[in-house]
């Protein structure tokens, strides 16, 4: 049975698994935890694959360890579904396994070593989805993270641009990010023409992790899109694609197409 769980699951969903169990010393992840992680399809089998290790003495911390260690050397042994994985997130159905983005965007923030890159459209009510990132940066004073995202002009605000990029620096570091160390924030100023055949938006929503993984999702940064929307994306681990996305950002940050909100403190 464990053979087969393992063998079953990927490379990501490994890794998931290896972040409950660390989480979760204790008692262990709860079901719950491990449907949204993993999806329904594998939640019960791994469950009873625990009950199963932890019966013949293995602790939670060591089979995170052990499942950690899986994780890895599955990713040494690439095949293509190891670089590619899909994220669908929505309703369960018979035959089409299904995840939480948020569940995957968590472990995606666990991982992170030396820099993070998010990109995203719609942020609501953030300080549940960043919270995993910034317990990051507090264990990991080093890591980086810098954040495109769309700052729009209301309708009929004629409010000079340095205003509106205030309000919503305020607006954000108040709802979305309460902790003490903060990302950078870029933003598109083309949002923020009072031209409206100029306007433009940031409407990107995707991740990348220490220029190795990268998450390309349909889901914006809000609980309901990352919970119980119906989602699609896919996860990319290869690393010519997952730098692509990276120097593309990177790329409109130099060249001033994307202009820095604020500095991190």
């Amino acid at each position: 049975m464990v053979e087969r769980l393992f063998a079953n699951l990927s490379i990501d969903g490994l890794a998931e698994l290896a972040t409950l169990c660390r989480e979760s010393v204790e008692d262990g992840p709860t079901l719950h935890a491990v449907q949204q992680a993993l999806g329904a399809a594998l939640a019960d089998e791994t469950m009873t694959t625990l009950d199963c290790l932890r019966a013949e003495g293995w602790s939670f911390e060591q089979i995170a360890t052990l499942v950690h260690q899986l994780s890895l050397a599955a990713r040494g042994a690439v095949g293509l579904e190891q670089l590619f994985d899909l994220v669908l997130s929505g309703p369960n159905v018979a035959g089409t396994p299904t995840r939480e983005t948020a569940a995957i965007v968590h472990t995606l923030f666990s991982d992170a070593r030396s820099e993070v890159l998010l990109v995203g459209y719609a942020v609501y009510n953030g300080a549940e989805i960043f919270e995993r990132l910034a317990e990051r940066m507090q264990e990991k004073p080093e890591l980086r993270v810098w954040m495109c995202l769309d700052i729009p002009r209301p309708h009929t605000d004629t409010s000079l641009e340095s205003e509106i990029v205030r309000r919503f620096v305020s607006d954000f570091f108040y709802r979305n990010w309460p902790w003490p160390a903060r990302p950078e924030l870029y933003y598109d100023p083309r949002s923020l023409s009072t031209e409206s055949r100029e306007r433009s938006s940031l409407h990107a929503k995707c991740m990348v992790v220490d220029r190795q993984s990268a998450l390309i999702t349909s889901a914006n940064f809000t609980a309901a899109a990352q919970q119980r929307n119906i989602e699609a994306g896919v996860i990319i681990r290869h690393e010519p694609l997952v730098n692509r996305i990276y120097d593309y950002f990177n790329a409109l940050r130099h060249a001033g197409v994307l202009k820095l909100a604020t500095e991190p403190t």
